[in-house]
């Protein structure tokens, strides 16, 4: 009952039933057009509108599964459906948001002046690996770079027992960048740490995303946090607003200390990331350190992001970049955001690697939710002798969300691309690992929103040593998996029709 009243008395909720009120004007408003309009006359102005914006978006440059997801609803529900798209249909930030984020991704020519000669060292080293340092470079703004050290977490919990170590060492700065923060024992004890810092002079700096911890974190949190002398932003505040700025979403999990040290992975700041609470099982999750200059990347996407929300601050980036030589591990730590609708670094940093791909390819993601390119990169792959495999979860956190990813089971597993579910619980981790030389691991899921809506970061990685670390974690995780063969995805026709509905809206959920 506390958690109801809770519930019911909750900015989110308050906040959604504003949206809803707001969908019913919308919905009010198109029905009295149909009754004080001529039926002919408002006939002709719908199927106007239908046609105009279906050859909009028909030509329009954008990904094709959402040119289908939004044609239906236009063609569906006359003139209510041409209003969602003008509000929704959009995935591009607002005109001034975008300007400051362009400018903020352009202005690391200090990095590049750094980095001089790792280009040609990845071109010596392997031709593949450096195209794909150039396509992150000319589309995301960040160079190549390397690192002296990479540690892998095969799970929450070496991953957070490491983080508050590199915590409690930092002397000059501390930037955090998360997607979820909740009250709990693993938060309680960064807190902590931070408090303690901030006292001792260190410049702490916390961004959380509002919509990720609107159910975790009271909404005064910011001033509860500069009351302990830490600087807080809470990323794009949810607003009863029908705005297609709601969806951009901060879900990156940064975590920078000194400039030295950087964190990343699937890992949240919260108890089920390091089982200290079992909500859906195990959960299982992973992680990476970086230490060396490769932390500057990092340090960049944060100071990026932070300048977004507190644009009158004024200051370069050189002060907050650690000096350091050239490291053992080729890698290039990026971002992808949605200020360039045309531009899905990660997406694109994907296909290629499984077209790449010579011996096999391992996915990790919490959902599947891909596009055509995406499915016939994989199939291509496995036509071809690779060994594609793709975990998934076997417990799901959102219902919905697993029925849209059994939906493109039957595709992929009928074309010889394995997918496993993570029996004992829940699986988190977002990483590809390919032929033991390349790796990408970081926040982004397989699926529209990481893809083409929100902030992520991740980290594209090369080499033996650190590769097979993923590839040796990721076959000990398939034995602790159930193999998903096609008699598992038989279903019936209400099922079938059910899934198959599922994949035409799935760019919009």
């Amino acid at each position: 009952m506390r958690k109801f009243f809770k519930l019911i008395f909750s900015k989110f909720f308050i906040f959604s039933l504003i949206l809803l009120a707001e969908i019913g004007i919308l919905v009010f408003f198109v029905l009295f057009l149909n009754s004080t309009i001529h039926s002919a006359i408002f006939t002709g102005i719908t199927i106007a509108l239908d046609v105009i914006f279906v050859l909009y978006i028909i030509n329009s440059d954008i990904n094709a599964e959402y040119k289908i997801a939004w044609i239906v609803p236009i063609l569906f529900l006359p003139i209510l459906g041409c209003l969602f798209y003008i509000i929704f249909g959009r995935k591009r930030l607002s005109r001034f948001t975008r300007k400051k984020l362009t400018r903020n991704f352009r202005g690391v020519e200090c990095l590049y002046e750094s980095r001089r000669g790792v280009l040609e060292r990845f071109e010596e080293t392997d031709a593949f690996f450096a195209s794909c340092a150039k396509l992150i470079s000319s589309e995301g703004y960040l160079p190549p770079t390397d690192c002296e050290e990479a540690l892998y977490f095969k799970v929450g919990e070496e991953y957070a027992e490491k983080l508050i170590e590199v915590l409690e060492g930092a002397k000059k700065y501390i930037f955090l960048e998360y997607f979820i923060i909740a009250e709990g024992k693993f938060w309680n004890r960064v807190l902590e740490i931070l408090t303690e810092k901030a006292r001792e002079g260190v410049d702490v700096r916390v961004i959380y995303d509002d919509i990720g911890s609107i159910m975790t974190l009271p909404f005064y949190y910011p001033e509860k946090l500069k009351k302990l002398g830490i600087k807080c932003c809470c990323f794009n505040r949810y607003r009863p607003v029908l705005d297609v700025a709601q969806n951009n979403r901060t879900h990156r999990k940064i975590a920078v200390i000194d400039g030295e040290y950087a964190f990343t992975g699937g890992i949240n700041l919260a108890d089920e990331y390091v089982n200290e609470q079992a909500r859906f099982g195990h959960w299982k999750d992973t992680g990476i350190m970086l230490r060396g200059r490769a932390v500057q990347n990092f340090t960049t996407m944060f100071l990026q992001l932070w300048t977004v929300e507190f644009g009158n601050e004024k200051y370069g980036y050189e002060q907050y970049l650690a000096e350091g030589g050239p490291g053992k591990y080729l890698c290039v730590p990026f971002g992808d955001s949605p200020y360039d609708s045309n531009r899905q670094i990660c997406e694109d940093l994907y296909i290629k690697i499984i077209y790449n791909a010579k011996k096999y390819v391992y996915i990790n993601t919490p959902y599947l939710i891909i596009d055509g390119e995406m499915k016939k990169a994989l199939v291509s792959a496995a036509h071809s002798g690779v060994d594609v495999r793709i975990t998934v979860p076997h417990i799901p956190d959102k219902k919905y969300v697993f029925a849209l990813t059994k939906a493109f089971y039957s595709p992929l597993v009928k074309e010889g691309v394995k997918i496993y579910q993570y029996t004992p619980g829940f699986i988190h981790a977002k990483s590809i690992v390919s032929d033991s030389r390349y790796a990408v691991i970081g926040s982004s899921n397989m699926d529209f929103r990481s893809f083409y809506l929100h902030f992520e970061c991740d980290v594209l990685m090369y080499g033996e040593d650190f590769c097979k670390q993923l590839r040796d974690d990721y076959l000990d995780t398939c034995k602790n998996s159930e193999l998903i063969t096609e008699d598992k995805i038989k279903i019936r026709l209400h099922s079938q029709i059910y899934r198959a509905a599922l994949r035409i809206f799935a760019p919009l959920m």
